[in-house]
Formats: structure tokens, sequence, C-alpha cells
């Protein structure tokens, strides 16, 4: 008998070659130990930057309206005279009186108002009595507004 036929198991070769298997690390556990933030989009990015301008560009605009192109007649003002209730509102570019919308300009010195009605070039001067309080004489009788607030 020959050696090989008692025993074939141990003396001969498998015809499989023999490969070792590495293990590699799966891309989820690499991220998850590494926990790299995700970046917003640059579309996010830049609608974020034209909001925050859209308000620093208003509030600009509100401090120089109020600062320095500052007309104290702009609302609404109602008086008590002798014909009964009379308002008017100060618009920055207008003036509505009586149901009607003009076109004004404003010269505004310091306790003084000057309304030029630009349809028909005519002033009428408004006293700065107080912050809630105007008067203008018209034909000889004087008329004091109290701001609407």
């Amino acid at each position: 008998m020959l050696p090989n036929a008692v025993n074939p198991k141990k003396t001969t070769k498998s015809l499989k070659p023999k490969t070792t298997a590495k293990k590699v690390a799966s891309k989820a556990r690499k991220t998850d130990a590494q926990k790299v933030p995700k970046r917003p989009s640059l579309l996010l990015n830049l609608l974020a930057s034209c909001v925050v301008l859209l308000f620093i560009g208003f509030g600009i605009k509100y401090v120089i309206d109020h600062t320095i192109n500052y007309n104290p007649l702009l609302g609404k003002w109602r008086a008590q005279t002798v014909l009964g209730i009379m308002e008017i509102e100060f618009d920055r570019s207008s003036i509505s009186s009586f149901g009607t919308k003009n076109p004004v300009t404003y010269d505004i010195l310091e306790d003084k108002v000057i309304v030029i009605d630009d349809t028909i070039k005519v002033g009428n001067t408004y006293k700065i009595v107080d912050e809630n309080t105007i008067s203008t004489e018209a034909g000889g009788f004087k008329t004091v507004y109290k701001k609407v607030k």
C-alpha cells in the first residue's frame, strides 16, 4: 500500500489557492469616528447674506430718515374748527386733505415747516408748537392741529 492511499486527506493538496481576507473598516464607521461637520451650501450662504444686507440697508435708511431728513409734519393731524373736524395727512412727498392728494415739497426750518404745493406752486407755513401740536394761519384765522396717534 502506498502511503498516500491510507491517509489521502493529509497528503493531498487543495486546488483552491489560499487567500487571506483583509478586514477593511466600512465607510460608515470612518465617518462616525471622525464626525466631519456638514458645511452649508453656497446658495444658503448667499441667501443669508442677502437677508442680512437687506436688514442693514433698511436700518441705515431708518436712521437717515429720522435724523438727517427728519420732517416733524409727517403723519395725520386733526383740527377742531368752526366748520367741524378737519384732517390733513403729510407723507414724504404729498399731502392729503379734503379727500384729495397733492404732491408737495417741504422747506424745514427750526420752528416751522413751509409746505409748497407742487401743482399750484403756493406754500403754506405750519408752526411747530410741540411734537404733537402744529398751527397755521390762513385768511386771518389761526388753526391748531393735534397729531393723531
